[in-house]
């Protein structure tokens, strides 16, 4: 059976769009139920209040601690009105954190992206983690959000590390596709590979110059084109071509480096590109390939070993490491998807092999 969510049912992309917002909310409901953080309410500087209050509708703003965890989704549920829709405005966690709560509460969701760091905005489903930071699960949705809405002003703000995430998190994507499916695909897995291709063509061919931009709190064209391939083009790979296209060895590395509590403040799409190189030499890639995706890290300041991930001079030792490796191939996540299996050693090994590489570049 093929079951295909492509994106939201509306992606409004323009400059100042956010002063636009209750037109777009209004037809949904009139009371509404804000989630959103404290550095993203800051960041909206009241415009989004004041979109909401010029269609005359009724909201209720709510701040979460931190986590996208079950028991933060509870706690905001019950501090909820009466509620006709809910908007997640900010980043990933509290674009995920938003549809736990909207489907807690049986009503439609919106989002207003704060960060161009994920696909989170357009998806329907939610990375959980425990309240400590640690990955849970993913959690899946009847539909993708209702309506998303970026504002290139806001986004410009934005600080650049969360787009070179952004970069991170897409570009892995027609890679696990690959390693996941091996091809062998229907129609719609052809059409979500076919997307993956063309967001990670985009990023190599103008990564560089869309950052120079947001460095500079612009978004040109460069800036604007990668924004809609993070936001929008990046969900839409597993949207159209289901879930063998949205992740495999790279995401189950992220989730494995996620019991480590230096790892909490690298961002999501950090780590999925460190676990990206980690995937590549567990499928026996050539050297010259891995070490030609590590110079274009370097580019754009995505991390290509250990130190640049982590910020410690030396890969921890395997000890350190293997419950991480443990986690990352755990019979429950996405690192099964690969043509043959692989224990923690083998992941170990990887890390290995990435500083090893690492060394010899120019």
């Amino acid at each position: 059976m093929g079951i295909a969510q492509p994106g939201p049912g509306l992606y409004v992309h323009d400059e100042r769009v956010l002063d636009d917002l209750g037109r777009y909310v209004a037809p949904l409901g009139r009371r509404v139920l804000v989630v959103t953080g404290r550095r993203s309410d800051a960041a909206l500087a009241g415009r989004l209040d004041r979109a909401l209050s010029a269609h005359g509708l009724a909201y209720q703003k709510v701040v979460y601690g931190g986590e996208c965890s079950e028991e933060e989704a509870d706690r905001l549920a019950a501090l909820a009105g009466p509620t006709d829709v809910v908007i997640g405005a900010g980043g990933g966690k509290v674009m995920d954190l938003g549809k736990l709560v909207a489907h807690r509460l049986g009503t439609p969701y919106v989002t207003v992206p704060t960060l161009p760091s994920n696909c989170a905005p357009t998806t329907p489903l939610a990375v959980v983690y425990t309240s400590a930071g640690e990955h849970r699960h993913t959690a899946y949705f009847p539909e993708p959000p209702r309506v998303t809405v970026v504002d290139d002003t806001l986004l410009a703000g934005s600080p650049w590390p969360y787009f070179v995430s952004g970069l991170g998190d897409t570009l892995a994507k027609p890679y696990e596709a690959l390693a996941s499916t091996r091809g062998e695909v229907g129609a719609l897995g052809q059409a979500g590979i076919t997307l993956a291709e063309l967001a990670a063509r985009l990023i190599r061919e103008t990564g560089a110059a869309a950052l120079d931009q947001i460095r500079s709190n612009q978004v040109g064209r460069a800036a604007h084109d990668l924004i809609d391939v993070i936001l929008l083009v990046g969900g839409m790979v597993g949207g159209v071509g289901g879930e063998a296209c949205r992740a495999a060895a790279a995401h189950a590395v992220h989730n494995g480096l996620t019991l480590l509590p230096e790892m909490h403040r690298v961002l999501h799409g950090q780590k999925v590109a460190y676990g990206l190189l980690v995937q590549q030499v567990l499928l026996g890639e050539p050297d010259e390939q891995i070490r030609a995706l590590q110079l274009f890290y370097r580019t754009v300041e995505l991390p290509w070993n250990w130190s640049t991930l982590a910020g410690r001079p030396a890969l921890p030792p395997r000890e350190l490491l293997r419950p991480v490796a443990e986690k990352a191939v755990s019979p429950r996540d996405s690192m099964r998807r690969l043509a043959r299996p692989v224990g923690p050693d083998d992941v170990l090994a990887a890390f290995e092999r990435i500083e090893t590489l690492a060394a010899t570049l120019d």
